[in-house]
């Protein structure tokens, strides 16, 4: 009788603390949720329109630029010349790009190591002047404690920022007055564009010690020229980098999945860059324009 009892307890415990099979329904909706945005491919009615604005907006100033009214400014706005600011370079490629500089500061994230840090974008317009062809946001990193200091690089790359486009308006029946478009208004009728494809790079000046083989390499049989590209990873303000990329991932990748919180992390970085970025390049094309019409109005002073 007790070994009867003893056994029926044992069971009754074994279920009472057994881990369960079944999803409750949080973690149910939850699921589903993370299902449904990976399905959608982190499509973004919302990033499509500030892929849209900022094409639009780097296209006025690059007209603004090609007229000369940037240099006109620089020329005759004060009473003595300015140097003209230079908007757009080029990379190793020989293509254009548009860069500005967001933030820079001492980041706390990795309490108690501080990083001073710096954000720079790199915006490519397409060649119809009317989008974008690539978008790069660059985080770059070093640490300020300590007797190391690894300098590091995350990009966010972006090979397909692309838009649904305003939707087709008619004119007007006499098509003399011709039918107000607002501007950045995507297509309904369109899905919005996957950004799935995102790439995330990460960089370290670490990888300086290692060869091509990946074996490590004593840095004082380096040149005085390959010691110095060791800092390039912090110092570079293009595009282009002579530091090799030690990560790469894609997203939405399936094979190589990254956790569901990391890629929601990754993706309302792109769009509050994005954000935020919308908001200084359009200050920026006022004050273009506005130099503009100060530069017509130097004309009339005869007074």
């Amino acid at each position: 009788m007790k070994f009867l009892w003893t056994v029926l307890c044992f069971s009754f415990g074994l279920n009472l603390f057994s881990v369960p099979t079944t999803m409750k329904l949080e973690e149910k909706e939850y699921y589903q949720y993370v299902q449904k945005i990976r399905s959608r491919k982190f499509a973004d009615r919302e990033i499509d329109r500030l892929h849209q604005s900022l094409g639009t907006m780097i296209g006025k100033i690059q007209e603004h630029v090609s007229k000369g009214s940037v240099a006109q400014a620089a020329r005759y706005n004060d009473h003595l010349p300015n140097e003209e600011e230079v908007l757009f370079f080029k990379d190793k490629e020989g293509k254009e790009y548009f860069t500005i500089l967001l933030s820079q500061g001492i980041t706390y994230e990795d309490y108690p190591t501080y990083h001073i840090y710096e954000t720079r974008v790199y915006l490519y317009p397409s060649e119809d002047k009317k989008g974008l062809s690539k978008v790069i946001v660059q985080f770059n990193r070093v640490n300020t404690t300590g007797t190391d200091y690894v300098k590091e690089m995350r990009r966010i790359i972006n090979l397909t920022p692309n838009s649904p486009g305003p939707p087709k308006v008619e004119g007007e029946k006499e098509k003399d007055i011709p039918k107000f478009q607002e501007e950045n208004i995507t297509d309904p009728s369109i899905p919005a564009d996957a950004n799935d494809d995102l790439i995330i790079e990460f960089y370290t000046s670490n990888d300086f010690y290692l060869d091509e083989q990946g074996k490590e390499d004593r840095f004082k049989e380096r040149s005085l020229e390959e010691k110095q590209a060791r800092y390039l990873i912090w110092t570079d303000k293009t595009p282009d980098t002579k530091t090799k990329v030690g990560l790469t991932r894609i997203l939405g990748d399936e094979k190589e999945l990254i956790p569901f919180e990391v890629q929601k992390k990754i993706y309302l970085t792109y769009r509050d860059i994005l954000r935020e970025l919308d908001s200084k390049i359009k200050s920026k094309l006022h004050l273009i324009e506005l130099n503009r019409r100060r530069t017509i109005h130097k004309i009339m002073e005869f007074n």
